[in-house]
């Protein structure tokens, strides 16, 4: 939210009270969260040994924070904004809806982590939310932000009729529903809230392509450069807007795959001996050996699998199993085949005392690939934002003693 808040500070000297506040809530939320996966008040793999200390740090946290927050209010006279919103249709609009749709989803996260501690004082039982509330709370404001990450870019500053608007998103628009309404007969997609995430990711995506490509196609005529060379000088001319739109690429993928593997993933648990055979969404997953090796320490498996689709072989993958006796520890790494229509994961859960019997689960998530092709994308779009512009130096000059001179002249 700063990052985009900071933006109209820059640009019209707005949000200062919005922008120091986000950085005090930032840094608050980053130690309270450090605290609650580390200290231990929720159960976490990754907490360290009961401690004493806990208190110390949310004492630490409760002063600092109050501190901030009191200095915020102190300066507030100072941090006032000298201009103010001067229509609901414009951009520095945009931002603040923004501002508080990400708050939003930060306070309901927060509230979501922290409600069984509070269950627990409160009542004396834990009580606790699971992925549900999650989705319910968080994924309509998620999709609002998409939303207005496709139309937000396209408004202009300080004010704007209705009729600017509707030139601005009618392009957009209609591309964006020619392109939903085909995805939606290809793949016979019928669940609302599918079409709707498609559809506001697929506005986005269009919105930031069709400002690369205006702006390449102007810069060309312009200048006479070749496209891609004018598509470069586009970027270059200002790396802080055009780096955040690869960023709300990155959103986009990111946005896929989240529909994809949501909606449609297949899991499968099954029991397969050597030589069966099962079916896992458009997969068909053949248990071909187990291959045993034991060490002093363990004693590991590697389940060889078949893989095939419609009858064409895809390949094979290997899972693995390992057991550690003086532990009482049984340890597991997945098989995945990745490709960018969908993931196929096989984990091998156990092996039966015969060495030829196994439990497997199977599952297909499909659209996964795009989100790890997100984060790619999220840095180099934060490095060309932050990449920093080529400045000219400044030469100086001596000038000559102009009144030495003078007086010398008139000495003679």
């Amino acid at each position: 939210a700063f990052i985009h808040s900071i933006m109209v500070q820059k640009r019209r000297g707005m949000f200062r009270m919005w922008n120091i506040a986000l950085i005090n809530i930032a840094y608050t939320l980053g130690a309270f969260g450090i605290f609650i996966n580390r200290g231990g008040p929720v159960p976490s793999v990754h907490s360290f040994g009961a401690s004493t200390l806990g208190w110390v740090f949310l004492t630490f946290l409760g002063v600092a924070t109050l501190a901030s927050f009191g200095l915020f209010f102190y300066r507030l006279a100072v941090l006032r904004s000298t201009h103010a919103l001067e229509s609901t249709l414009s951009r520095e609009t945009a931002f603040l809806v923004n501002n508080l749709l990400l708050l939003g989803i930060a306070f309901a996260t927060l509230w979501g982590v922290v409600f069984p501690l509070i269950s627990e004082l409160t009542t004396g039982r834990t009580i606790t939310v699971g992925e549900p509330f999650f989705n319910q709370v968080n994924g309509p404001m998620m999709l609002a932000l998409i939303v207005l990450m496709g139309v937000g870019p396209l408004l202009p500053w300080r004010t704007a009729t209705w009729a600017t608007v509707r030139r601005a998103l009618v392009v957009p628009v209609a591309i964006t529903a020619a392109i939903t309404a085909a995805v939606a007969v290809l793949f016979e997609i019928r669940i609302i809230a599918v079409l709707v995430g498609t559809a506001a990711s697929t506005l986005v995506a269009v919105s930031v392509l069709r400002e690369w490509v205006r702006g390449t196609i102007a810069r060309h005529r312009a200048t006479g450069a070749a496209y891609p060379l004018a598509f470069a000088a586009l970027i270059a001319s200002n790396r802080p807007r055009y780096g955040g739109y690869v960023v709300h690429l990155a959103i986009v993928m990111l946005a896929f795959g989240i529909i994809g593997s949501t909606f449609y993933s297949t899991t499968r648990d099954v029991f397969m001996r050597v030589g069966d055979s099962t079916t896992v969404g458009v997969y068909t997953v053949e248990f071909a050996a187990v291959e045993t090796t034991t060490f002093a320490d363990r004693t590991e498996r590697e389940a060889v699998l078949r893989i095939s689709r419609d009858g064409k072989p895809l390949g094979t993958m290997r899972a693995w199993n390992g057991v550690y006796p003086s532990f009482q520890m049984v340890s597991t790494r997945a098989a995945i085949r990745s490709t960018p229509v969908d993931d196929l994961y096989v984990i091998f859960s156990e092996v039966q005392p015969d060495g030829q019997t196994a439990a497997f689960r199977l599952l297909v998530n499909p659209m996964v690939w795009w989100m790890w092709v997100a984060g790619p994308f999220v840095i180099l779009g934060t490095v060309i934002a932050l990449w920093p512009a080529r400045q000219r130096a400044a030469a100086y000059v001596e000038l000559p003693d102009r009144a030495g001179a003078g007086l010398a002249g008139g000495a003679s």
